[in-house]
């Protein structure tokens, strides 16, 4: 079936992994054993023991880096699987890689003695003790001690920046689901609008059509202009106030031709929140709620305020109505549907960092105050 993209991409990136950070780790080891070995750089002990040059020990640690870095590559690229028996199976080639190499240690070694530092005539000599591939106990446990560390520290280090980056990689993938996520949910909650105030504005039309025809065109007329706008909102679940005053704009409209003088409405924008982002159509539910609750009962005129300020961070919004005067803040389970779907909207598109509070005005009447962040919209339409 072949390897997936994702996948795939993943495993690409484990090499400038292992040259970064397995290669820090290495150069490290092999700076400290330079330092270690300066003063014997060349020289022969006492029981004829050969010290390597410098040179030669800086090509050893090169190469067998360059023998590691490959032990890692096959080693991680069977990453790490839910299944326990899976898992030991990952343990066991590992564990055998870094024997390898750490095995592979003193021959290299040896080759780099005869190369660099020209000593052809002492190469059966050297590899002897190390040939045919296995040594005795205290071999291994030297091998363990001098090359087993390093290697298991390069290892580590790049197993950790691997695993950081495939997290870090998970967590934005996540974050841009959950983004997607907010905004089809606010979508389908902008969608479920219209035709709430769809059926309220047909059954205004139709009172109209034999009382005033006249009225009843222009009310289609600017129906069909907000329903408009109402329709491109769903694509654009976030918008700017300015579009969102330029929709309500539309809505008021058909709502003044309906009520005509028995019908005052008080538009109030603060210039500086004119570019911050909100949920497209918030305020249009919470005016209708507005409008209908206020008409319920009075034969008179409504009067129906809404302002929209930018206080340092954040946005506020206040719709009021001058009838009828609520006794105490009402309750989130008396909510109705438009106004439980506006704050179903905030929260969804900004969790627990926007309220919503439906209670008595200072003056009279009723007042909604929403407020949430003020993010600013970036160049372009919105």
């Amino acid at each position: 079936m072949g390897i997936y993209p994702e996948l795939k991409r993943e495993r690409t990136e484990l090499w400038p992994i292992i040259w970064t950070a397995g290669g820090f780790c290495w150069l490290a080891v092999t700076i400290l054993s330079l330092l270690w070995a300066w003063p014997d750089s060349g020289t022969t002990t006492k029981n004829g023991d050969y010290n390597i040059t410098t040179t030669a020990r800086l090509a050893h640690h090169v190469l067998l880096f360059l023998f590691s870095a490959c032990a890692y590559r096959i080693g991680l690229s069977w990453g790490w699987p839910r299944e326990r028996a899976a898992r030991i199976r990952v343990l066991a080639v590992n564990v055998a890689l870094a024997l390898v190499v750490a095995r592979l240690a003193p021959l290299m070694l040896c080759l780099t003695e005869v190369v660099v530092d020209w000593r052809w005539s002492h190469f059966s000599e050297d590899t002897t003790a190390w040939l045919p591939f296995h040594a005795n106990w205290m071999q291994w446990v030297g091998v363990m001690r001098f090359w087993m560390v390093p290697y298991l520290l390069g290892l580590t280090a790049v197993a950790l920046v691997y695993t950081a980056r495939q997290y870090h990689r998970e967590s934005m993938r996540l974050a841009g689901l959950s983004t997607e996520l907010a905004n089809l949910r606010m979508s389908m909650l902008s969608a479920q609008l219209h035709p709430h105030f769809l059926f309220n504005a047909l059954h205004a039309i139709s009172e109209l059509i034999n009382e005033s025809p006249a009225q009843a065109t222009t009310m289609v007329a600017r129906l069909g202009d907000f329903l408009r706008i109402a329709l491109e909102s769903i694509k654009r679940p976030w918008i700017r106030v300015e579009s969102e005053v330029v929709g309500l704009d539309a809505y008021l409209a058909v709502q003044q031709t309906r009520f005509r003088d028995r019908l005052l409405v008080t538009l109030l924008v603060d210039p500086a929140a004119m570019n911050t982002l909100m949920p497209a159509l918030l305020l249009q539910p919470i005016v209708e709620n507005a409008i209908e609750h206020g008409r319920c009962g009075s034969s008179g005129s409504l009067s129906v305020g809404v302002r929209i300020r930018r206080e340092q961070d954040r946005l506020i919004i206040e719709v009021t109505n001058s009838t009828p005067q609520l006794i105490a803040p009402l309750a989130r389970s008396s909510f109705g549907d438009g106004l439980r779907n506006v704050e179903a909207r905030l929260r969804a598109a900004f969790g627990d960092d926007a309220s919503m509070n439906v209670g008595p005005d200072a003056e009279h009447g009723t007042r909604a105050m929403l407020e949430m962040p003020a993010n600013i919209a970036l160049a372009g339409p919105a």
